[in-house]
């Protein structure tokens, strides 16, 4: 389902996330068998490793996810160096601990390279990672019916994050309070959604739209 053009203060009951450069794909996972298709339906070949990445991931065995393959790891290696880029995104709890605690600033420099690796395209012969973002089919049963924040529910519930896999973060207004570390980590956009908005295969949705974060 695509974005909307709808302007993000007409939309009501709102979750917000920072918006993923990269490729959109859907991911289908069945007992471990995982596929990647486009946002036209077109098979993606490559990714093997994270394809790994993601039928390790799943926390069930029937699964259809809508997410993003971003350039690059997610999440550092322990006592290994990476260059600033896809590889320092936190993971979910330490993004709210930033917030709660503070840190985690950077210089223009170091903004920079984070907004040039953002825009990156993934390579399928490269390092990617995969950015969940909701979850369409469960176990033999459809969820589209279902509001956006109930399949946000079960997708944390049946996806576990990992290096090269994670769930996007989701957060409530204030959304203003999160502009500046969604900056320094790159992000140039977000999307709003209604918590309560449907998923419509193939549609454009009037309930969810990508606005830029303000300069200040």
């Amino acid at each position: 389902m695509a974005f909307g053009d709808r302007p993000a203060r007409e939309i009501r009951n709102v979750i917000a996330e920072p918006h993923w450069g990269g490729e959109r794909v859907l991911v289908k996972i069945v007992r471990g068998d995982v596929t990647l298709r486009d946002v036209d339906g077109d098979a993606v070949p490559g990714f093997a490793e994270v394809r790994d990445a993601l039928a390790e991931a799943a926390r069930a065995g029937d699964l259809l996810l809508d997410g993003y393959l971003v350039a690059g790891r997610l999440q550092q290696r322990a006592g290994h160096e990476h260059p600033l880029g896809v590889e320092s995104v936190p993971t979910v709890t330490q993004m709210a601990r930033q917030m709660i605690l503070g840190g985690g600033g950077r210089n223009p420099r170091q903004e920079a390279y984070e907004q040039a690796a953002r825009r990156r395209q993934p390579l399928p012969d490269a390092e990617t990672s995969f950015v969940g973002m909701d979850l369409l089919w469960l176990d033999g049963e459809p969820l589209i019916g279902l509001p956006l924040q109930e399949r946000r529910r079960l997708l944390e519930s049946v996806m576990a994050d990992g290096e090269l896999v994670q769930r996007n973060v989701i957060v409530r207004p204030p959304v203003e309070a999160w502009y500046a570390q969604w900056k320094a980590l790159g992000f140039q956009e977000f999307a709003v959604k209604d918590a309560n908005s449907r998923y419509t295969p193939g549609g454009v949705s009037r309930d969810w739209t990508i606005t830029r974060i303000p300069k200040r």
